[in-house]
């Protein structure tokens, strides 16, 4: 297997996710920006693809973000990982920025996954810094779609704005976008930042529909 790097917001180990995920820090926090959904996908579509992929997973991990069906994962969304939204979508799906901001970190050359924490590793990834001080991390994107849709390290993207499409890379089991908005600066045990409860807005304007 060829590695991918962490990255400076992903450096952290499986033994602290566990060790650190009943402190109640993790709770306390909503994110201030309000966001787009991150995907480009007619919502009749997003709720069929979506029901499509939650088969056979527990109902208690399985739950709803407006027309998507989103899936919620005991072993790697706690602690500093905690509020991680995974929307179940095909690959292929256009990933978009769900709030401006500029390009900090962009993993892509990845084409391997698996259903083992071994392939952690292997994940292709983007990470935006929004103007105040938040970030937001898309993950599971597919190989070389960040720069085949023209964006790099140091641009600033709009909302909505397309930045990737969803592609099975790293730790996963099946089609999705593992998306993250969170703070730095925090430190609870070995972690220096923590993931935010995201809002996202009730009413949007989907593209191109």
């Amino acid at each position: 297997m060829q590695k991918t790097k962490r990255g400076e917001w992903r450096n952290v180990e499986m033994e602290d996710l566990v060790k650190w995920k009943g402190d109640p820090r993790w709770d306390d926090e909503h994110s201030e920006n309000q966001f787009i959904y991150p995907l480009r996908i007619k919502p009749s579509v997003a709720t069929k693809e979506g029901l499509r992929l939650a088969i056979g997973n527990p109902p208690e991990e399985t739950y709803r973000r407006g027309p998507f069906v989103c899936v919620t994962s005991p072993e790697s969304h706690i602690s500093t990982f905690k509020w991680a939204v995974d929307f179940l979508v095909p690959d292929g799906t256009p990933v978009l920025a769900a709030y401006a901001g500029e390009v900090v970190e962009v993993q892509e050359h990845s084409n391997e996954w698996g259903d083992d924490p071994e392939y952690r590793d292997l994940l292709n990834y983007m990470t935006i810094l929004h103007r105040n001080g938040e970030r937001t991390q898309y993950c599971h994107l597919a190989q070389n779609s960040v720069s085949e849709s023209g964006i790099k390290i140091g641009n600033r993207v709009k909302q909505g704005q397309q930045i990737a499409i969803v592609g099975k890379t790293g730790w996963t089991d099946r089609d999705h976008l593992h998306f993250l908005a969170f703070r730095t600066g925090v430190y609870i045990g070995p972690f220096t930042f923590k993931s935010l409860q995201p809002q996202f807005h009730l009413k949007q304007k989907w593209w191109p529909w």
